[in-house]
C-alpha cells in the first residue's frame, strides 16, 4: 500500500481537530438554545405544513423534485461555505458546514409548494421571482440579524439569480422526466 504524502496526513489531522472542536461547542454552546429550538421548528414545522397540503396524487412527482432541490440547495451551501463566501454560527446538528434547517426544509417544502400550485410556467416564474426575493433580501437578512449566517465574500444580490435558476432548471428537468416517463409507459 502507498504511502500519502505527509499534507494529506497533516490535513486530516487538522480536520479532525476541527471536527471535535465543532462537536465540543455544538454540546456546550449550542444544543437547547433558543437559537437552536427556532432550528428545530424550522426544520419540522414545513414539513408537517406541507404533509397537510400536498396533493397526494402527485406526491412522487412532488417528492422528486423537494429531493432535487433539497439536493441542489445542499450543494451550493457546501461550496459556498468551503469557498469561504459564508459561514453559519449555529447548526441544528453538528455533522455538516450547511445550513440543514434551510437545505433540507424550508427550501424544498416552500419550492415543492410552488411546484405543486403553479403548474403552468408564467405563474411559476412570477411565483419563484417572489420566492427568490422573499430568500434572498428577507430571509438571509433576518439570519444573519439573529446570528444564524454571517456573509464573508457574498451578496444577497447573488442569492437572488441562483434561487431562481434553481426553480426554473429543476421545473424544466422535472417535465423532461415527466417526459420520458410517459413515452417509456407507451412501450
Amino acid at each position: 500500500m502507498k504511502q500519502l504524502p505527509s499534507s494529506f496526513v497533516k490535513e486530516h489531522e487538522l480536520q479532525k481537530n476541527a471536527d471535535v472542536a465543532l462537536r465540543e461547542t455544538w454540546l456546550n454552546d449550542i444544543l437547547f438554545t433558543w437559537q437552536w429550538w427556532i432550528l428545530v421548528a424550522l426544520v419540522v414545522i414545513p414539513w408537517l405544513a406541507w404533509w397537510k397540503v400536498v396533493d397526494r396524487r402527485r406526491i412522487f412527482e412532488i417528492i422528486t423534485y423537494g429531493l432535487m432541490v433539497m439536493t441542489l440547495s445542499t450543494l451550493f451551501d457546501a461550496i459556498g461555505v468551503e469557498f469561504d463566501l459564508w459561514e453559519y454560527h449555529y447548526q441544528f446538528v453538528p455533522l455538516l458546514d450547511v445550513f440543514i434547517a434551510y437545505d433540507i426544509s424550508v427550501i424544498p417544502v416552500v419550492y415543492m409548494l410552488v411546484y405543486q400550485y403553479f403548474s403552468s410556467w408564467r405563474l411559476f416564474i412570477f411565483s419563484n421571482i417572489f420566492i427568490s426575493g422573499l430568500f434572498a433580501f428577507a430571509s438571509e437578512p433576518l439570519l444573519k440579524w439573529l446570528g444564524y449566517y454571517q456573509l464573508l465574500e457574498w451578496n444577497y444580490y447573488y442569492s437572488f439569480p441562483i434561487y431562481f435558476a434553481m426553480a426554473v432548471l429543476l421545473k424544466w428537468l422535472m417535465q423532461i422526466l415527466k417526459r420520458q416517463a410517459s413515452i417509456n409507459e407507451v412501450y
